[in-house]
């Protein structure tokens, strides 16, 4: 199933990483791509899930915190005041808190609303959301415009190993990609990433990309 490092320019951590990749999961999809000509990979409920609790926890955490501890330490007019380091912390903390609540609402309203998925089919990749009166599409690609499919991988604090991040990366008349900011000029070749919501393990989603762009492409 794997194909040869000369034959998808995947650097080898790229190939030891899908040689790893689930086989159960790759022939699910693999039949269910050979009998509906597609499969649609949406995002997993569990890792929302987890995410969500995760943020709200944080958030909790973070609440009961500014709770207990007295206002008068944060405030540099007080007589208790704890000290500007004091300050500071409490700052990146309140600011902390923000971004966990903002998570926290993305993963438990707005993710289930708009319901991410990336349809894989024999014409090529589109990754959409669901939106009143149809899907908006974020960035899609032909088989035939694509110009490697690899991943790329972020450092992360031991113990925990880098984290993979699937790339498709494109350039042709059928690439579309939706950005905040448009270039003036429209680029050679744009990159979409993978989600890490999607189900199974990124070296999964990997492994059945490179399987039918070696197929198909």
């Amino acid at each position: 199933m794997m194909q040869p490092q000369n034959s998808t320019g995947l650097s080898p951590d790229l190939l030891k990483d899908i040689a790893k990749a689930n086989p159960k999961r790759l022939g699910r999809w693999t039949a269910e791509f050979d009998r509906n000509d597609q499969v649609v990979l949406r995002t997993s409920c569990l890792k929302t899930l987890g995410l969500a609790v995760a943020a709200w926890a944080f958030v909790a955490a973070l609440v009961l915190m500014f709770t207990v501890m007295p206002l008068s330490m944060w405030n540099p007019f007080s007589d208790d005041f704890a000290g500007w380091l004091q300050l500071i912390f409490g700052l990146l903390l309140f600011l902390g808190l923000i971004l966990f609540a903002f998570g926290g609402v993305l993963w438990t309203f707005v993710y289930p609303l708009v319901r991410p998925r990336t349809i894989v089919s024999r014409w090529g990749v589109q990754m959409v959301v669901s939106k009143p009166g149809g899907q908006f599409t974020l960035f899609k690609t032909a088989w035939s415009d694509v110009v490697r499919v690899g991943g790329i991988y972020t450092p992360m604090r031991w113990p925990f190993p880098p984290m993979l991040t699937v790339t498709i990366t494109a350039g042709g008349h059928s690439v579309e990609q939706k950005t905040l900011i448009r270039p003036r000029r429209r680029p050679e070749a744009v990159t979409g990433n993978m989600s890490r919501l999607l189900p199974g393990r990124p070296r999964d989603v990997l492994a059945f990309l490179v399987q039918i762009h070696a197929t198909i492409g």
